[in-house]
This record gives C-alpha cells, structure tokens and sequence, in this order.
C-alpha cells in the first residue's frame, strides 16, 4: 500500500508538470514545453522590457506571452498545430497605449457634424454644418464639433454666421479643444440665454463688443447653459461608436488601451450613465479589443462635493471586469489659453487685468482631492497654465499627506505652461506627467493665438518634454482624442523627437526659429516608453501590458520600418502592419505580407 501512495504521487505530480509544461524528471531530463498558439520569428523585436532589449521571436499561448528570445529558442514551443508568422526582418513592439483621451466622442463620427479640419474656414464650416442639417431632416437638435478657435480667436465665432448656415432649429458646435460652443440663435433662446444672463461660475459667455448681447460662443462652464438641455446619446449609440473606434481608429494605429480622461457618474451630465452603460455591455459581451481604464468627472459647480464622491464609489464598483475600471477622478484646475481661461501666473499679455479662470477654490479644491484619495481614486488633474499645475500639485501634495499614500501615481495632463521648480515638484510627489507631443509644433495656434495672447517668451517655452524625463518624471502621453486627429502614436513619436513634424506632412521649417523649443526634444525610445510600458505603469498596468516579456498579454504592433534606426524626417511614415490584442489579430494592412 505505500508503494502504491508513493506511485500515485508521483503519477500526479508528473501530470501536474505536464500540465503547466515543465517537466520535473530527475537530471538529464528534457523539460516538456507546451506547444504555442502562435510564434512570431525572424524579425526585430523590441521588447521595452527594463533593459529596453531586443529579440528575434515571440510565442504566444492563450493570450499570453510564453516566450521572448531567439530564432532557436522557440523552435520548441513549435508543433504540427502552431501558426507560424515569418516576420521577415519587420519591426515589432508593445502596442500602443493612449494615456489621454475622450474615446466616448468617437460616436460624433456617426450621429453629428464633423467640422475637424487643419484648414478650417468659416466659410467650410458654415457650408458643412448646412449640408449635414439638409440630409438629417429628422434631428431637432444638431450637434457637431472641431472648430478652430484661431480663425476668430477674440470673441469667438457668432450666432449670426451660424444663423446664416441653420436657422429654425438649434445648432450647438462643440470646438476643437472641447473647451467651448458656437451656438445660433435658436440655441441661445432654447438655453434661454439673454442680455441679462450673467456668467455661471467657471464660464464665460461672450459679447458683442460695447454690448452684453450673447455672441453666440460660450466658454467653459458656460456651456452647459445649453448642452444641458440637449438630450444625451443612447446606450446603443456609445456602442456603436466605440465598436467604430476600435475597429476603424485605434486598431489600425496599433492602439489598445487607452485611459478615458472624463465620464460622469451623475445622471443629468455627458458623457454620463450611458456611455458608462455602454463599455461595461461591450465589455461583458466580450467584444472590447482596447483596455480602458476611465476616470469619473469632480466638479465644483455638479453640487455637493462628498456626495460626487460616493457617486464615484458607487459607478467603481461597477466595473471591475480586466478592460473596463473606473479608478480615478478628473478634474479641471482651468480652460485653454485660447478662450483666455487657461490660469496663468502673470497676465494675458493681450488682457492685462486676466490671468484667466480658476476652477475651484482651494477649500472645494481640497476637500475634492483629498476625499477622493481617500476612497481610493486616483487623481487626474487637466491643467494648461502655470498657476493651475501648481494647482493641481498643491492638491496632490494635500491629498498625499492625508491618505499617507505617497506613491498614487496621480496625474497632470496638457501641461502647456508649467515652471521648472513645478517640474521638481512633479518628481518628488511622482505625479505622472500626461503631455500631449502631437502638438509640439508652431501651427497656426502657435501664430494667432499663443503669441498674441502669452508674448513670444511664453509661447516660445510651452509644451516641455525632455524636462519632464531629465528630472526623473514618469511621461505617459496621450492624444486628447478628438482633439487630435487621427490620434496616430507614430505622428506624436515623431513630433516628440523633431518638434517640427506632425501629421505626415513636413512643415516648411526654414531655420532653427521655426522649431518650437528645440531644447525639449527627446529620443526616440523616450518617446515609445511614453507611449508603452510609461502608460501601463500610470495605470498600474505594467504587470499585463505595455512591454513585450514572458507572462503579459500579447499586445503587440508590427510596423513597416524600425524606428529605432530610420531618420527622424522617416518616422512619420511608419506605417502599421498588423495589431495584435491578447494575441488576437484586430487589424491587419491588406497590403501587408505576414
């Protein structure tokens, strides 16, 4: 009878070593590897591991990686059953990950106006705006976003110019940045917004100069004079355009996960219940091929703070599946220099008694971050000026010191002004910087707006980089989809390194002047870390994803060309081959031969 007890242990223990594919036969003994689903050979593999090494095959099983090595190596994870992918030399990596964006707004490509263009006119906007109400008949209430704040940068664009493309229903046009509407006539009047109205808390409306009629542009918290009184999308709608999303925008940019910087927990608020209905239905039913991590909406002017908070609480508890949590809080120190409302330290140069609009006061401010934190969220803070990074950094310090967490991996996104001892700062709290590179270039932005408005000292030294990485801060960057489209990580890779290249099209930089603060370029690898494994680790992802190593998910990318080695003028026209989510394919180039 013991022989036989002893012999069943040994039985089990030698299927429980096949089982998990090591073998455990005593010296000499081949170990046995489980065959995988798929190996990837021949190619240039860079894993963004902590070494930043390179390798030539990849094998993945369920979903997983199982191993990261040479050509020979993973001769044994091959069988009769295994697909086998010659890479041919190509250049694979992490997939990407979005650190900043609004990938709820992807439904305005199916149900509103679309008005995104680089050359923008109002003539083009007005044009655009009455063929899409003309072939919608059907909408009582049309809607519609990206126009640019430069072509009319001092009160905005009016209601009359819009009157003249739609006048009998209301036409509510979000801006490029999201930070402002363009409203007609019937908008205003459905906002019941008149002469006697005053500004809301946080907003702005504009006037006619010399008047207090509303122009018809309304900034900030303004806004929601009239976006609350549109009704918000469906469910289904969410859904279908984060199934667009997926399928038509990220996976061919080799985009799978991304953090969802503002949904709102409380009914009566967009993106609201809705959207956040529609991720966790997408996610339940198994059709999400992005990781997405979201953040939850505080704001001072939404009511009481404490009850925000529980709201909060209650919608984490939610969502709790691996590619949809709601851990974090967002929330707004300013607006954007554009509207005059980003918060700054010293003046507008062209409004000398405005240093823009604060937010919170530092009581709400206080009581928000620090109850926050202590429920366990996350803190994702927008800040464009100067005064509102230190803000926001003041808060971060305040909400640290009460919860004793000084490792939250909080966040500061935008980043356009922000000083040196700020930076300093940043490293100590370690606070993830959130920037996003796509727009460090001198456009038309630069040129109508940030010069006038800043002087040429600012806006000669906006958008810092190198800083963030030389001062030991964590850089995960983001595209602030829509705002930026498309949302390409290849273009803001590129844009990073040369700060004069964006969009795949080389800008007429004619001497040094024209590169904006070449002093913040960084490398090529900095800028893929910012945009991999930096923006796992701001996630508390870096145990799944964002590094090609044994045990993490196979998300990966081939590209057309090794971006390590092209020149920084090749780096744009990198294109993506193929996008793998937990091993899956989500997109593949037809042209590609894989």
């Amino acid at each position: 009878m013991r022989r036989r007890k002893y012999l069943f242990i040994l039985v089990a223990l030698a299927l429980a070593a096949l089982a998990v594919g090591v073998g455990t036969a005593g010296a000499g003994t081949k170990a046995v590897i489980a065959p995988a689903d798929t190996v990837y050979t021949n190619g240039v593999i860079y894993t963004v591991d902590a070494a930043h090494s390179t390798a030539q095959a990849v094998a993945v099983r369920d979903g997983k990686i199982v191993y990261v090595g040479d050509d020979a190596g993973v001769a044994a994870y091959i069988d009769s059953a295994t697909t086998k992918v010659d890479l041919a030399g190509k250049f694979m990596m992490p997939s990407f990950i979005d650190s900043h964006a609004h990938p709820d707004s992807a439904l305005d490509d199916l149900y509103e106006v679309n008005l995104y263009s680089l050359h923008g006119s109002m003539k083009f906007y007005q044009r655009t705006v009455k063929a899409f109400a003309n072939s919608h008949p059907d909408l009582t209430i049309i809607q519609g976003s990206g126009w640019d704040t430069s072509i009319l940068p001092v009160i905005g664009p009016t209601r009359y110019q819009l009157d003249a493309a739609v006048k009998g229903r209301p036409v509510v046009l979000w801006d490029l940045s999201g930070h402002e509407v363009w409203c007609n006539s019937a908008a205003l009047k459905m906002a019941g917004i008149t002469r006697n109205t005053p500004n809301p808390p946080g907003g702005v409306i504009e006037r006619f100069p010399g008047t207090r009629t509303p122009s018809g542009t309304l900034r900030e918290a303004a806004a929601d004079l009239v976006t609350s009184k549109i009704p918000d999308f469906t469910t289904a709608q969410y859904e279908a355009g984060l199934l667009h999303l997926q399928k038509d925008v990220l996976g061919p940019l080799g985009t799978t996960a991304v953090y969802e910087a503002d949904l709102n927990a409380l009914a009566g608020h967009s993106p609201g219940p809705n959207a956040l209905a529609a991720f966790e239905d997408l996610a339940q039913q198994g059709k999400l091929t992005v990781r997405y991590r979201a953040a939850l909406h505080l704001d001072p002017t939404f009511g009481d703070i404490a009850t925000q908070i529980q709201a909060a609480v209650a919608e984490r508890a939610k969502h709790t599946t691996d590619l949809f949590q709601t851990n974090s809080v967002k929330l707004f120190m300013d607006g954007v220099i554009e509207g005059h409302t980003g918060l700054l330290d010293t003046p507008y140069k062209d409004r000398p008694n405005s240093l823009g609009e604060q937010t919170w006061t530092w009581s709400d401010l206080q009581a928000a971050a620090v109850g926050a934190a202590k429920a366990g969220f996350q803190l994702h803070f927008h800040a464009i000026g100067d005064a509102a990074c230190s803000m926001a950094l003041n808060a971060i310090a305040a909400a640290e010191t009460a919860t004793g967490n000084t490792t939250p991996r909080d966040g500061i996104t935008h980043l356009q002004l922000v000083t040196p001892t700020d930076i300093v700062r940043m490293a100590q709290l370690h606070v993830t910087a959130v920037p996003q590179p796509y727009w460090f270039v001198k456009d038309s932005f630069y040129y109508d707006i940030q010069l006038p408005f800043l002087g040429k000292w600012r806006a000669d030294h906006e958008y810092p980089m190198k800083s963030f990485f030389d001062n030991g801060v964590l850089v995960a960057s983001g595209s602030d989809y829509p705002v930026t489209l498309p949302p390409n990580p290849i273009d803001a890779i590129a844009t990073g390194v040369m700060r004069w290249y964006r969009g795949g099209s080389e800008w007429a930089v004619k001497g040094p002047s024209d590169v904006f603060w070449p002093a913040e370029r960084v490398t090529v690898q900095q800028m893929i870390d910012s945009f991999t494994i930096n923006g796992a680790k701001a996630n508390f992802l870096e145990g799944e994803t964002g590094s090609i190593e044994v045990g993490k998910s196979a998300d990966m990318v081939v590209l057309s060309q090794n971006l390590l080695t092209c020149k920084p003028m090749q780096i744009g026209k990198t294109k993506v081959l193929l996008t793998l989510f937990k091993g899956g394919q989500v997109y593949k180039d037809p042209k590609a031969t894989l």
